[in-house]
């Protein structure tokens, strides 16, 4: 039961923590391709509609998760003046036959240019949290404070443009041109990446709300590849939003206080795994070969025991998996893989936490594979192998000792890098019980790379491990590809 749940997990945390942070964090603004010539982003929101107090039910695929609470103000001149935004999301995701709680909190203060003054950011899950705060210290210059269990970190950056809170975005929504597109670029100095969003007005249909008929506009929305569809009354005001199976809906406080998150028939990570056949015994596999659709060829990479051949709407890949034959011994002769043993954004190691504990496992062994092994079975008898919802760091793991497949690869790699192996984390999908699911594991170069798996204790992976994406920083493009792919097991050995 441990693996079932570990190799179901790495999706929740890829998309569902992504993209509500693109909902609620504060976000710089910059000018779109398709923008109005002319007018800039306040122009399009009238001073007299920045005044809300909104409850929303939070749904997915109609189960009821929690509520978000989104308020903003004007402030007084005896305050600074300019305007506050709060947001409060408390959720409940129904989990592998759990409840896992997920409470999101955001503040913003901004100028009355509707520029960002400060935030406040936190996510809480379980023991788990994250805080941020990101504060203005000249004109494009802020800082950012990120704390996580394993300690602080500070950062300065410079950003051109106006920084707003996107979270009042849909107050201008009726404001898109009817029949038109707009498109924006959004960029999070929480997660350190860009959302490019385009919005197209439909125009006015009726929508049904609680038995209610109301009339909104309707708006497409694509956030990179994620498509969704937004509803708003004539004032612009939220009414409705839907993309990935979720759902908002504007409810009043009462109702949604009376009601309870209850784990649904259907499951969150079973939702987004792709169909497939189920081969008994995948763990002795040699070669498996499949055809992929839906997806652009770039999304899916050719690596040291992967390979593509191009095919009519996809690819065909052929994955390869055997022992070592070549082992080396520390120190590894591993120039052309520098890249492979330095720190990332999620792969911290030079700690004294992370050092001793290397120091207490590795001893006196230089064998590069003995050390993977040795790596491999600490992990397995000091964490716990539980559904986790983080964005997974080697420090953050190592304090909490609890994660699951991106957790515990995130550790892995730290580890084999704090000691001179070079390495790297692989986001994809595995095999389990006739679907494939969003996965986590790890590649190493012990004398030749090998492709390994803490989460599901394969020392050597099995071939039904598809390779798409790599680190850890790459890990929101799988936005672009869960609606979409497709895969077909056409042969296995």
């Amino acid at each position: 039961m441990r693996i079932y749940l570990v190799s179901k997990k790495t999706v929740l945390r890829y998309v569902f923590i992504g993209l509500f942070l693109l909902s609620f964090s504060f976000l710089f603004w910059e000018e779109g391709p398709l923008r109005y010539s002319k007018h800039d982003y306040s122009s399009l929101i009238p001073p007299d509609l920045l005044i809300e107090d909104a409850w929303y039910g939070v749904y997915f695929q109609d189960a009821f998760l929690g509520y978000s609470h989104y308020f903003m103000k004007i402030n007084e001149i005896s305050e600074g003046g300019g305007y506050v935004f709060k947001n409060d999301a408390h959720l409940k995701f129904p989990l592998m036959g759990r409840l896992e709680p997920l409470d999101i909190n955001m503040e913003a203060r901004l100028l009355s240019n509707y520029s960002l003054e400060t935030g406040a950011f936190s996510v809480q899950s379980n023991n788990y949290f994250i805080t941020a705060a990101l504060a203005r210290q000249k004109h494009d210059t802020y800082t950012l404070v990120i704390e996580t269990p394993s300690g602080k970190t500070t950062r300065t950056m410079k950003r051109k443009g106006e920084i707003i809170n996107p979270m009042f975005s849909p107050i201008s929504l009726n404001y898109v041109p009817l029949k038109k597109k707009m498109s924006f670029t959004f960029y999070d100095p929480f997660l350190n990446r860009e959302t490019h969003v385009t919005l197209g007005n439909r125009g006015k249909e009726t929508i049904h709300i609680k038995g209610q008929a109301l009339s909104a506009y309707k708006i497409d929305m694509d956030a990179d590849g994620v498509k969704g569809v937004i509803f708003v009354d004539n004032n612009g005001r939220l009414l409705k939003e839907e993309f990935l199976g979720f759902t908002f809906v504007k409810e009043l406080p009462q109702e949604l206080f009376n009601k309870k998150a209850l784990a649904p028939n259907v499951d969150f990570i079973s939702s987004f795994s792709i169909p497939a056949l189920d081969i008994p015994g995948k763990e002795g596999l040699s070669y498996m070969k499949v055809r992929i659709e839906g997806v652009a060829s770039g999304y899916i990479r050719e690596d040291f025991n992967q390979r593509l051949t191009p095919a009519e709407n996809g690819c065909i890949v052929e994955i390869h998996c055997k022992a070592p034959e070549k082992r080396d011994t520390l120190p590894l002769k591993s120039d052309t893989f520098a890249g492979y043993l330095k720190e990332e954004e999620f792969i911290k190691f030079r700690t004294p936490l992370v050092m001793d504990t290397m120091n207490s496992i590795v001893g006196e062994e230089k064998d590069a594979f003995a050390i993977v092994k040795k790596i491999t079975a600490w992990i397995n008898d000091n964490i716990d192998k539980v559904p986790s919802i983080t964005l997974p760091s080697t420090t953050d793991v190592l304090k909490l000792k609890r994660g699951d497949c991106g957790e515990l690869s995130a550790l892995m790699v730290g580890f084999l890098r704090s000691v001179g192996i070079p390495s790297y984390v692989n986001i994809g999908i595995v095999l389990s019980e006739g679907r494939f699911f969003y996965h986590a594991w790890v590649s190493a170069y012990i004398g030749e790379w090998i492709d390994t798996d803490p989460a599901l204790e394969q020392l050597i992976a099995d071939p039904t491990h598809i390779k798409l994406l790599q680190g850890l920083e790459n890990q929101f493009e799988l936005f672009k590809i869960i609606p979409k792919i497709k895969v077909e097991i056409l042969e296995y050995r």
